[in-house]
């Protein structure tokens, strides 16, 4: 069999190419680096693909599985993937990374630490220091009431995490039949009844047709007085209702790691939202790098090749994607 690593051979990806080179020997062929794997697509069985042209998948007769070396799959052809009954297998590399960037922007938005920081560096002080009370204390972020919109590898991640400051934890996910995983106190198919008294609410859903805009007026209203933290896609939660629920202080505050507009064409300058979302006070900014840690990257290498390997061996593998739900 003949298996494409159709991704820059950096370090990482050549170690993972060697080690599949040994640990397979003549049972496969590893073909590397993007070039040589466009030019030979149609001859491949199996591939690990970030974005590649329709066009390759169209000539690929042989193909039998995709691995995908990230959580997303929403660049690929489903509907051709479909019809030919190819497999697709993702990986949850970064789920620890984007975990600990959810974590790290709910802490900073409770502690007023991007407000602390700019004033001091423009030599305004806060606290007792300067005869301040109340009005300059934070918020510790224990016992509090948290919802994780999401259960699966980042939202139990996250979940273990929270449990360090004793918060209560509320899961919500669609699938009623799924066993409840370690550190949550509760897990609900019901979304409103998730977020409803939360103090925090996380948000770590994939964007599929079920979850766009899942988070609308309704969902903020219940969680009214919360402090949001989206680390999923921007378009699970209403563009327009996000931006005035923080607008009028019906969210405490939120913390955006994902967004609803991007630069195009190289730019690296561009308002993330159709609304001044990214201007207001009570908002701690990210630029959708929340799984962009080295140890992350490493680890989506290290998955994607033990899979391969397994489907190598047996025809099948770890995180199975179902194209038709898009996660």
């Amino acid at each position: 069999m003949r298996i494409g690593l159709c991704v820059p051979m950096n370090t990482a990806w050549t170690a993972a190419a060697d080690g599949l080179a040994i640990s397979l020997g003549d049972e496969a062929e590893i073909v590397r680096g993007v070039e040589p794997c466009l030019a030979e697509f149609r001859d491949l069985d199996a591939v690990v693909a970030n974005i590649v042209d329709r066009a390759y998948y169209e000539k690929a007769e042989r193909l039998k599985a995709i691995f995908v070396p990230f959580v997303g799959v929403n660049h690929l052809p489903a509907d051709l993937i479909l019809e030919r009954g190819i497999s697709v297998f993702n990986c949850h590399g970064n789920a620890e990374s984007v975990a600990e960037k959810a974590l790290s922007m709910a802490l900073a938005g409770f502690g007023r630490l991007v407000e602390y920081h700019n004033d001091l560096r423009d030599e305004i002080w806060h606290g007792f220091w300067v005869g301040k009370g109340r009005e300059d204390f934070w918020h510790s972020m224990f016992r509090r009431r948290c919802a994780i919109l999401g259960v699966g590898a980042i939202g139990e991640a996250l979940a273990r995490l929270l449990k360090a400051f004793d918060c209560e934890v509320i899961g919500y996910r669609r699938r009623a039949d799924a066993k409840r995983p370690e550190h949550f106190d509760e897990v609900t198919t019901d979304l409103l009844s998730a977020v409803s008294g939360a103090e925090i609410v996380f948000v770590a859903l994939p964007l599929t047709d079920a979850t766009r805009g899942v988070v609308g007026r309704a969902e903020l209203e219940a969680m009214r007085g919360a402090f949001l933290v989206n680390v999923g896609r921007g378009e699970v939660v209403d563009e327009a209702a996000l931006y005035e629920a923080l607008r009028d202080g019906a969210l405490s505050g939120a913390g955006l790691d994902v967004w609803y507009t991007y630069p195009q064409g190289g730019s690296t300058v561009g308002a993330p939202s159709r609304f001044p979302i990214h201007r207001l006070p009570n908002v701690v900014l990210s630029p959708h790098v929340g799984g962009s840690t080295y140890e992350a990257v490493d680890m989506n290498v290290v998955q994607t090749s033990r899979n391969i390997e397994l489907w190598a061996r047996t025809g099948d593998a770890e995180h199975r994607v179902d194209l038709r739900a898009s996660y």
